[in-house]
């Protein structure tokens, strides 16, 4: 018998990544067949990844970090009647039985009594003699372990490849990930400061018949069918700006529940934050409350965030019963039932009974007191004492020294450089959205912050700190730097963590006068210029004269405006204003490539040079290309180019390589400057 490798070598061999053990979240996978990610969700992806994985040093096995971007709700105890219910299955005699695949009929009507109290209505029911007055039967409901469960189960349900799920931005980045894991296309319907975060139907509308007129053009029954805009996540309240659409915005929810209805687009509406709405006259309505709107809203409930039950793991559905019969299939295809752990705690959290509601309103009460206290110990920290309330005030004091001591003081001045977004103080939830962008083009070590990626790799460096990014939550205004944060955390780790912030900000220094980023189409003219007076000055004794006299600045710029759309992502440029000090150029070079990547190109205007700005534009191209998971890089260059001789020199490179290079037919000997990037990085301040 011939064995060639064994079996977990070959295993190996088939997933490379595993080979490196990982600390902190698992890798977010990849789609089901293969495909890449759309860029939308890659982005995501990537930013998960850094923070939930790459930011992590070699020390994190022995030094804690404080992860400020936990999703976990607030230390509080436990919902009682949960607890009970879950005693109540546990001392049953009834354990040694498989549960039901669509869940146990008592324990649905209790969800079905619930549902029906928050005022869901059906009326469009199928005729079936168990269906009640209000339109439903326990045939609507099902759970399992866990929302995200349902949700992936929903997706697959209702789309075919190409459908588009359309999400807000800002979201819950791993639901996002999850629909295109599932077999849909994701796209991202923008919340905007103008419309307060909030979801504006004409938006929702426009988004979509856009989608569906691109598809159309696109695919034009190629599949044997057009895809579409199957659904819209509505995550009410929102995950994580925390806005909530309760009874005051009932017409802005028919609004929105119309538009999906008249184009066909289920909507998926994402309840799991509803308990934690601060203001109890106002806690977040369900669409499926609004008449006609059932048949066309997935509704889903969960105990996670609210009940103090994350870890039991329980959420269910709502939905037409064709839809749940399907999650039934899947439920019985997969995991073929549901803990019955799992029903009890639901059944605890949410019924119809008068000593729930005693209950719920006491606890609740206690629990969005304690959130809303939270907030205000962040705002405290972030902005300063004096922008709380008086109430507040005290307690804020005394929890602050209690922890910091004469350090105090300083923490409750509030933190340099960093705000809050306006119009987005949440209404619920325990997430908030922190404003870095006054950081962007200030640096640490000589290094600038450019990116949000520089942002987290900036303060776990200096204070071992860890938080969600803007990329992580497609924040939707690129610009700026943001960080999602929870006040849920410890109050004392929460405390040192705003505290060492603001230690870490005073690390930095002054930004430029100028500011680094992706080149953009209005550029490419002063580009061209730059590029032909750098060659007509630099090589003015090295190239024949005649071919640069022949360099044409219309010429050139035309050449840049047909290559944009190719090399937007490749070219940095170092901007005052609207006026382009210089750029440089990249190519991340394919596997069969001898160097990982080429600096193609690095010009400066004449009268900028020998200021810093190239060297500048140099690490910034050197801290893209590791990002991209570079490794090395090659920079040709003329001989005879002293200047740009010992300029890379001074940088670190290596003259590796020489060749000959025709210019204007004639030729010219070249230098290949080898350049290890993780050498360039070699203190981690990129």
């Amino acid at each position: 018998m011939l064995i060639k490798s064994s079996a977990i070598d070959r295993f190996l061999r088939d997933n490379p990544d595993l080979k490196e053990r990982r600390y902190g979240l698992p890798q977010v996978g990849n789609r089901l067949d293969m495909e890449k990610f759309n860029p939308t969700v890659e982005k995501i992806a990537d930013a998960i990844n850094f923070y939930g994985y790459e930011v992590r040093d070699d020390e994190i096995t022995t030094k804690k970090d404080i992860d400020l971007g936990t999703g976990n709700p607030l230390n509080f105890r436990p919902f009682p009647m949960c607890i009970d219910k879950m005693k109540e299955c546990l001392d049953s005699n009834e354990l040694y039985k498989y549960p039901y695949t669509e869940g146990d009929d008592s324990i649905r009507k209790q969800l079905l009594d619930y549902i029906e109290e928050l005022g869901f209505i059906n009326n469009r029911p199928y005729p079936y003699p168990d269906v009640d007055e209000k339109g439903f039967s326990v045939h609507n409901i099902t759970f399992m372990p866990s929302t995200s469960m349902i949700f992936n189960n929903i997706i697959n349900i209702i789309s075919r490849p190409g459908d588009v799920v359309l999400v807000t931005g800002p979201n819950y980045g791993l639901f996002t990930i999850r629909a295109e894991r599932s077999g849909a296309e994701v796209d991202i319907l923008p919340l905007e400061k103008e419309d307060n975060f909030l979801v504006n139907p004409e938006k929702l509308a426009n988004k979509i018949d856009e989608i569906n007129e691109s598809l159309q053009k696109v695919y034009n029954r190629r599949k044997g069918y057009v895809p579409r805009v199957v659904a819209f996540l509505n995550a009410n309240p929102n995950n994580p700006t925390g806005k909530v659409m309760g009874e005051k915005d009932i017409e802005l929810l028919t609004q929105i529940g119309e538009v999906c209805l008249n184009r066909g687009v289920f909507i998926i509406d994402d309840l799991v934050y509803r308990d934690i709405s601060y203001d109890e006259d106002n806690i977040a309505k369900p669409i499926a409350t609004i008449p006609g709107m059932f048949r066309n809203t997935i509704s889903l409930f969960g105990l996670s965030k609210s009940y103090g039950l994350a870890s039991v793991r329980a959420g269910f559905v709502v939905a037409d019963e064709l839809i749940i019969r399907e999650i039934v299939n899947r439920i019985f295809q997969e995991i073929d039932s549901s803990s019955s752990l799992t029903a009890y705690a639901l059944a605890g959290a949410f019924n119809s009974t008068i000593e729930r509601k005693k209950l719920y309103d006491s606890y609740f009460k206690e629990l969005r007191e304690e959130y809303k206290y939270r907030y205000k110990l962040l705002k405290a920290l972030v902005e300063g004492i004096d922008t709380v309330e008086e109430e507040y005030k005290t307690k804020i004091i005394e929890d602050v020294k209690q922890v910091l001591g004469n350090n105090s003081s300083i923490a409750l001045k509030g933190i340099p450089h960093v705000s809050f977004p306006k119009n987005l103080e949440p209404s619920s939830g325990f997430f908030a959205i922190l404003d870095f962008t006054d950081i962007k083009g200030m640096k640490y070590k000589g290094r600038i912050i450019s990116t949000e990626r520089d942002l987290l790799k900036f303060f776990y460096k200096t204070g071992r700190i860890r938080f969600l990014v803007g990329q992580s939550i497609s924040w939707p205004y690129e610009e700026e730097l943001i960080g999602r944060v929870s006040y849920a955390i410890e109050k004392d780790l929460l405390i040192n963590a705003l505290y060492s912030i603001g230690r870490s900000i005073e690390q930095l220094e002054p930004k430029e006068d100028y500011i680094i980023r992706f080149n953009r189409l209005e550029d490419q003219k002063q580009m061209a210029r730059i590029k032909i007076d750098d060659w007509r000055e630099t090589y003015d004794k090295i190239i024949a004269s005649k071919y640069l006299k022949g360099m044409d600045y219309y010429e050139q710029t035309e050449r840049f405006y047909r290559s944009f759309e190719e090399y937007k992502y490749r070219v940095l440029v170092a901007v005052r204003d609207n006026e382009v000090l210089g750029y440089s150029c990249f190519d991340p070079k394919e596997k069969a490539f001898k160097y990982d990547s080429e600096l193609e190109s690095l010009y400066i205007k004449n009268n900028e040079q020998n200021k810093g700005i190239g060297k500048a534009l140099f690490k910034e191209t050197a801290k893209e290309l590791l990002t991209q998971g570079r490794k090395n890089m090659i920079i040709w260059c003329l001989k005879g180019n002293d200047d740009a001789i010992k300029f890379y020199e001074r940088l670190g490179g290596i003259k590796a390589e020489t060749k000959i290079a025709k210019i204007g037919g004639e030729p010219y000997e070249e230098y290949g400057f080898y350049f290890d990037l993780e050498e360039i990085d070699k203190d981690g301040s990129f």
